[in-house]
């Protein structure tokens, strides 16, 4: 690499699951999950500094771990393995900052804290959420941004009083998703009724392994195009924030954690918040949430955005994941950026695969690498294809086969980042 570039990297949602969670555990309260990482840390070392965007919180034991389909706490060793990888930061205003309340969004910093991994997104105190994130490369600064569209209120009930805010950067209210909350406790016609006695006797995941083996539509991909409740004082929020990191940086990423699930489009809202950041000056945006790949795009003003990384670790064979639009694949984002003119030199991509064992363990590829233990032409020819597919979705062409590499160039020839 030029000496006078840096290279920070950019990873999809890392998450545990109840598959992964049971196939990692090696004794009594005891788990390990180096397994996950095991063939990425080389492509690891190949930057300069990487970012992921943890999508569990990691609160102990005490605080019951994960047993609900959309509910996590992963052990604290989760967190040993993703620092160990050589993982720099990552991001904690997710819709799951708050699946064991302020108590488990706290134990999960400090636990964070004491791996010495760092973490923007969610905060202890009003004075860490106002003081801006900021990396030094030699003379560069670059400032880092996260917020998150919700905190999965409908499900956890948990509502932020407004002291309470500081706790996680929101891009919008949590009204609507405790309306759901306090909808569901208080059924009001005969079907809502049947379904909360139901769940008091089955679990989520056993309802919809039922509805998948009749047959029946389990689950629907989605997009996040309910515009109702943008909200001027939250984007001000926001706008603030985005000044004070310009003043204090020459460059500002934005990881944005919004978007529907299991879509290949970007909705309504997304769209509305990556114009959003573009006219507001940041310089890259990194989207995470939908679970699969969505495309790329470079706003008027240099912004590059992406909509979604995809899944960098989820678990192929939970019941609720849609298996069409290649969930097991993820985009590892490079931006180069030109520590002399301190600003982006080039966007390059790589592209990520899981592979899950019958045990539900997990281990995650540079497909490059992948394609050399695959023994079969038949199963070298599917990732050929596979690979096609999200290189298409990634960059919006058409492109009728690529060749597996290490890296994409993205951005050459694009007018992209200060002028």
């Amino acid at each position: 690499m030029e000496e006078n570039l840096v290279k920070i990297s950019f990873l999809g949602d890392i998450m545990c699951e109840l598959p992964l969670l049971k196939a990692s555990k090696i004794g009594r309260n005891e788990y390990n999950f180096d397994k996950v990482f095991a063939n990425v840390t080389d492509i690891f070392k190949e930057s300069d500094y990487i970012v992921g965007n943890l999508e569990t919180i990691c609160a102990g034991e005490e605080l019951e771990l994960t047993k609900h389909l959309f509910s996590f706490n992963t052990p604290e060793s989760f967190i040993t393995s993703i620092k160990k990888s050589g993982i720099d930061m990552v991001t904690t205003a997710t819709n799951h900052s708050l699946d064991r309340g302020i108590e488990g969004l706290i134990k999960n910093l400090d636990l964070l804290e004491k791996h010495q991994l760092k973490a923007i997104g969610t905060y202890r105190s009003l004075e860490e959420r106002n003081e801006v994130f900021i990396e030094e490369f030699d003379d560069m600064k670059v400032a880092f941004l996260n917020y998150t569209y919700g905190t999965n209120a409908h499900i956890n009930g948990v509502k932020l009083e407004e002291d309470e805010r500081f706790h996680v950067n929101l891009m919008k209210p949590q009204d609507k998703e405790l309306d759901k909350y306090y909808q569901k406790q208080k059924p009001k016609n005969m079907k809502q009724i049947v379904a909360r006695y139901l769940f008091k006797i089955i679990s989520l995941k056993t309802w919809i392994s039922i509805k998948k083996r009749l047959g029946l539509q389990y689950y629907t991909a989605y997009q996040d195009n309910d515009l109702d409740d943008i909200d001027s004082t939250y984007l001000e929020q926001i706008r603030q924030d985005i000044r004070k990191a310009k003043e204090k940086a020459d460059l500002v990423i934005m990881c944005m954690h919004s978007g529907g699930q299991f879509h290949p489009e970007p909705g309504q809202y997304s769209k509305y918040m990556m114009k959003f950041m573009n006219e507001n000056g940041v310089d890259i945006v990194v989207g995470n949430h939908p679970h699969v790949v969505q495309r790329f795009e470079v706003f008027n003003k240099g912004m590059f955005g992406a909509y979604s990384l995809g899944n960098f670790s989820i678990s192929p064979s939970s019941v609720y994941v849609l298996p069409d639009n290649l969930p097991e694949y993820s985009i590892m984002l490079h931006a180069y950026l030109s520590k002399k003119e301190k600003k982006i030199d080039k966007m390059t991509f790589s592209i990520l695969k899981i592979v899950e064992f019958e045990d539900g363990s997990l281990t995650v590829y540079p497909v490059d690498e992948l394609i050399k233990e695959l023994k079969s032409e038949q199963g070298r020819n599917k990732l050929k294809k596979d690979v096609t597919t999200i290189y298409n979705k990634f960059t919006g062409l058409n492109e009728r086969i690529i060749t597996i590499k290490r890296e994409y160039a993205l951005t050459k020839g694009v007018n992209i980042g200060k002028s």
